[in-house]
């Protein structure tokens, strides 16, 4: 009998826990484009809010993923962290939380910035006897919460 027990409570907590798991889940995919570059490049550019529904603070993540031919040749991500109250906006944090680059592509920063309710990334992709491919990503918060992208 205790063993049915013990063995009841474990798979009770074991389900408990995932279903604890799954709803702090708060990642909406909230824009996606793709745009075709010159030289063949697919950039698909998404946008994901991790925000808590009543909240002030708002978490947004900006994924440039760039491929040609099919593959994946780079995956650049920012993340940012904005309070707003109304009247004004500012970071709270920021990072670059990905930068991952596939078949002899690198990536090189030139900037990572952050002013007011802007964040801004700079950089460059290069690859031996392939032109640069220029890296550009914003999040931009306005004093009420809405979010603005480039």
């Amino acid at each position: 009998m205790k063993k049915t027990l013990s063995l009841f409570m474990c798979l009770f907590l074991i389900v408990s826990m995932t279903l604890t798991v799954s709803a702090l889940d708060t990642r909406k995919v909230i824009y996606r484009t793709e745009e075709v570059l010159n030289n063949g490049v697919i950039v698909i550019s998404e946008i994901i809010d991790h925000s808590q529904a009543r909240s002030t603070t708002k978490n947004y993540e900006h994924t440039k993923t760039y491929t040609r031919n099919g593959t994946t040749i780079a995956v650049i991500s920012i993340c940012g962290s904005f309070r707003y109250d109304g009247s004004s906006v500012s970071v709270l944090s920021k990072s670059v939380t990905r930068t991952d680059t596939y078949n002899g592509w690198s990536y090189a920063q030139n900037s990572f910035t952050s002013s007011g309710g802007t964040i801004s990334l700079s950089g460059k992709l290069t690859k031996l006897l392939n032109s640069s491919i220029a890296v550009s990503m914003t999040l931009n918060c306005d004093a009420s919460g809405n979010i603005s992208y480039t």
